[in-house]
């Protein structure tokens, strides 16, 4: 009997549920702030620039039909409840259809601009969710019977999961001298966008132990990643150690979903039978691998144009980041990859690989004076230097991860933060929502944007409340003055 993975399938696609309504959630939270109205980026003038320079099939969204609010708070909530419905398994494969429309409607309209869906797990899950129409099996309800994995689905996901460790780790070793020094960790647990509390701990553990973690990362990223096609126990114990590296990025940052997410996709390296000792025997019964049915020869066919298109679509991002053109060795491929890179149903990975060597992070700062100036505090990236990180994941911070990012960018691309200024000065009530505290009732008089240097307190006096240490590096943004 053919090998099957109902068990894989199964906590797949409720993790991916979950992380997904998390990922809605934000969107509905950040959106008025980020691309509303009177938010820091409004859709309706990126729309508008889409309508002077392209089409529908330049920027494949809902949001052609509608700019209004209202509509962007619908096509998050629709989102919402695909994922809420495929983590409780109805209408599983319809679910990953609609998710997938939902986030690729967000994604899609943010363009060669770096604004704010257009990140690596963007594109991660984008790519997850069209890979999960597959994977997910056409039926209603939970309780229905199943047909089995179809084997060139399952193959997808180690393809998927190959390219999601692979092309890090090889970006690591090319372009990131720190990683073959074996100090990368510990810039990492420092620079990251959103550490945990649990970062810190481990940075104190010092040089040996953070050598070996370094260490530890290239082998799963560059040896486990080839071992998955390996088949049988190799294939397993490789994904067995990729899983441990994802619980450890997850305890000591938060990535979003991208954790849990790979873990799940990392269990199609085992089957039913792999699986069904660890599951409590009044389980076993509904997980009995079934036969499955004669596929006809049409079918057959259509199936192996649909995986060599899926795996054609990778190619061009996986090349583009290792700086290989794919023009250069196929124009006519080159041609086809163009038009199907706005649906966004593959990319190149090589998130995290290039990290600074300290933590410069931007701080906004209101006076009524010029002379006294405080902090609105953002939520997940560090402000005040008394606030402890926590684990927030799979919910995602849009705007503290751009705010975050913007410190390490050229000032050519602070047009963004200027609007950002303006947006405050107003007391647009929206953008200030992306804020954790605002030390304001009423808009301050003049608005800056300062850059400064922080690094973990010493153990003992995080253990008093001072987490962080920072210091006064500049002034990233000169103040502006609030209107009369």
């Amino acid at each position: 009997m053919s090998a099957t993975y109902t068990i894989a399938r199964f906590v797949f696609l409720r993790t991916l549920g979950i992380c997904a309504a998390f990922a809605f959630v934000a969107l509905w939270e950040q959106a008025p702030g980020l691309i509303g109205p009177n938010g820091i980026s409004p859709l309706a003038d990126i729309m508008a620039a889409w309508r002077r320079h392209g089409g529908f099939f330049d920027a494949p969204s809902l949001f052609w039909l509608s700019t209004g609010p209202w509509f962007v708070s619908a096509v998050a909530l629709l989102g919402l409840l695909a994922s809420v419905l495929l983590t409780a398994g109805v209408a599983p494969r319809l679910c990953c259809i609609v998710a997938y429309v939902a986030w690729l409607s967000f994604r899609a309209v943010d363009g060669g601009v770096v604004r704010w869906f257009n990140f690596p797990f963007d594109e991660l899950q984008n790519e997850i969710f069209f890979l999960a129409i597959f994977v997910a099996p056409w039926v209603w309800s939970p309780r229905a019977d199943t047909p089995p994995l179809p084997r060139w689905v399952r193959w997808l996901m180690l393809w998927f999961a190959f390219r999601a460790l692979f092309g890090p780790g090889l970006a690591k070793v090319l372009y990131h001298p720190p990683w073959l020094e074996w100090t990368a960790i510990e810039q990492f647990l420092l620079t990251m966008p959103h550490p945990t509390a649990a970062a810190a701990w481990f940075r104190d553990l010092g040089s040996p132990w953070l050598e070996a973690m370094t260490a530890f990362t290239l082998v799963v990223e560059l040896g486990c990643a080839l071992l998955l096609f390996v088949p049988g126990r190799t294939r397993r114990i490789a994904a067995a150690i990729a899983i441990a590296l994802m619980i450890g990025i997850q305890v000591v940052c938060n990535i979003r979903g991208f954790q849990p997410i790979t873990i799940a996709v990392l269990l199609f390296a085992w089957d039913d039978d792999s699986l069904r000792r660890l599951v409590p025997e009044r389980w076993r019964r509904e997980i009995t691998p079934q036969p499955p049915p004669a596929a006809p020869r049409w079918r057959t066919i259509a199936v192996a144009l649909l995986f060599a298109f899926v795996v054609f679509a990778s190619v061009r991002p996986t090349l583009e980041a290792f700086r290989v053109s794919l023009a250069d060795l196929s124009p006519t491929a080159e041609a086809v990859a163009q038009r199907i890179e706005p649906f966004h149903i593959a990319a190149g990975y090589t998130m995290f690989c290039v990290m600074p060597s300290e933590r410069l992070a931007l701080v906004v700062q209101g006076s009524n004076d010029g002379e006294t100036w405080l902090d609105y505090e953002p939520r997940h990236v560090p402000a005040a230097v008394g606030r402890t990180p926590t684990v927030f994941a799979p919910y995602h911070d849009y705007f503290g991860f751009r705010f975050w990012l913007a410190a390490f960018s050229p000032p050519v691309q602070d047009g963004w933060l200027r609007d950002l200024q303006r947006r405050l000065l107003d007391g647009e009530p929206t953008v200030e929502a992306l804020f954790r505290n605002v030390p304001f009732d009423a808009p301050p008089q003049r608005i800056r944007i300062a850059m400064y240097r922080y690094a973990f307190a010493p153990p003992q006096e995080r253990r008093t409340g001072t987490f962080w240490q920072r210091d006064f590096v500049l002034v990233r943004i000169p103040a502006a003055s609030r209107q009369r």
